[in-house]
């Protein structure tokens, strides 16, 4: 028996849908499997026939390694297809005397992974050296049942777009915002044409309006103010934004990547009157929002009339990777001998680029077709461990790199 070639892998592979991206490197993972091959000098020998016998001495069988698609189908089901499954839930809208909207149901869509296309591109990938695979996905909008005719009349009649961003490990304080603030915007309708200004819904941020204390980015470092972790509901609101396919005229991203905004490149920090976040409502029907957290999610959904433009999300392309700097420490009077604060956590410096493409399915008037392509450029600075250390007297205080 002779060892026949290894077949050549690619180094990393990037499995992405609009929300959420998985990075594998292939060559650490087991994907592939040993197969036998029967060889008469040069020419390989498929099948045999009932004189096999006679030629079998003159048969050399050679071992190749190949790409076990069995292996690729399970670490689909069990590592990706499992995160990407949703079982959604059909909503009534209504309006009651007052004018204020009641949401029944949460209004999110059914989604899943289409496994079998998804298997036979990444096998596709690893033969061709293919490094981006957006992974397939079946999706099923929820049934809506709106009730009230002045919401019928303004064109709420159907699922627009939806964003999400998950806020796993965040602390208690920081719930306490995301939860206020999204709060603000449930029930917000934007008119055809409208700019939407975020900081203009979201209103006054302190003690009399339900937030609490929380770090926020300020300069160099993150400090506690009210309304931290409100980066949250503007960036899930950006990316329902993004899929609705409406122009954005202001975003800014955060100075340096943050993990609840993963994947990086989408997010959108606020900080009213500037940094906010606008954009435009071009569709020909009134934007119902629909603002809300399920576990240690949040939620956007849009609700209007949809229009036949599609969405197509580009990315992510990162570059531009700069290491982590060395560990900054400040010293203080303010804090007990030997208390530390944390002012800030060490992370790398990255570009990313993102594009969004826009196809309205229409003719222009010079007979074109209508399409837009936008580049979301974010630039992402890299970060030291930052401390605070309580010494007894101005004597001890040192500095080192502040």
């Amino acid at each position: 028996m002779e060892s026949g070639y290894a077949i050549d892998l690619p180094s990393q592979i990037i499995l992405k849908t609009d929300y959420k991206i998985w990075t594998i490197y292939p060559n650490s993972m087991d994907f592939l499997s040993d197969y036998q091959k029967n060889y008469f000098g040069n020419l390989e020998i498929k099948t045999l026939s009932e004189d096999s016998a006679l030629i079998e001495k003159y048969l050399e069988e050679k071992t190749f390694a190949g790409i076990d698609v069995a292996k690729l189908r399970n670490f689909l089901e069990s590592e990706v297809a499992s995160d990407i499954y949703r079982e959604g839930e059909d909503i009534t809208i209504d309006m009651d005397e007052n004018g204020n909207v009641i949401f029944e149901g949460s209004g999110l869509y059914t989604r899943s992974l289409d496994l079998e296309k998804a298997t036979m591109m990444l096998k596709y990938a690893l033969e061709h050296d293919i490094g981006y695979i957006n992974l397939p996905i079946i999706r099923k909008d929820p049934e809506v049942t709106v009730l009230s005719e002045e919401l019928k009349e303004l064109g709420i009649l159907e699922l627009y777009s939806a964003g999400e961003t998950d806020f796993s490990r965040s602390p208690n304080n920081r719930i306490n915002n995301i939860n206020v603030g999204l709060s603000k915007f449930n029930g917000h309708i934007i008119k055809p044409g409208e700019e939407f200004v975020f900081g203009d819904v979201l209103g006054a941020v302190d003690e009399t309006t339900g937030y609490k204390p929380e770090l926020v980015i300020k300069g160099d470092r993150t400090v506690p103010e009210y309304g931290g972790g409100l980066c949250q509901v503007s960036t899930t609101a950006y990316r329902a934004v993004l899929a609705a396919g409406f122009p954005v005229t202001e975003r800014k991203n955060h100075s340096y990547a943050v993990s609840y905004y993963t994947p990086y490149g989408l997010d959108a920090t606020v900080y009213p009157p500037s940094p906010n976040l606008r954009f435009i409502n071009d569709s020909s029907s009134h934007i119902l929002m629909q603002s809300f957290t399920i576990g240690s999610k949040a939620y956007y959904n849009f609700y209007g009339t949809k229009d036949d433009r599609e969405v197509y999300m580009i990315g992510p392309y990162y570059s531009g990777w700069t290491g982590v700097p060395e560990t900054k420490t400040q010293y203080s009077e303010d804090l007990a001998p030997g208390e530390v604060q944390v002012l800030g956590h060490a992370v790398p410096g990255l570009i990313s680029n993102w594009y969004r493409y826009v196809d309205y399915n229409q003719k222009t008037e010079k007979g074109e077709e209508k399409t837009f392509l936008e580049r979301i450029f974010s630039k992402y600075e890299a970060r030291p461990d930052f401390y605070v250390i309580g010494v007894e007297s101005a004597s001890e205080i040192l500095e080192n790199g502040y």
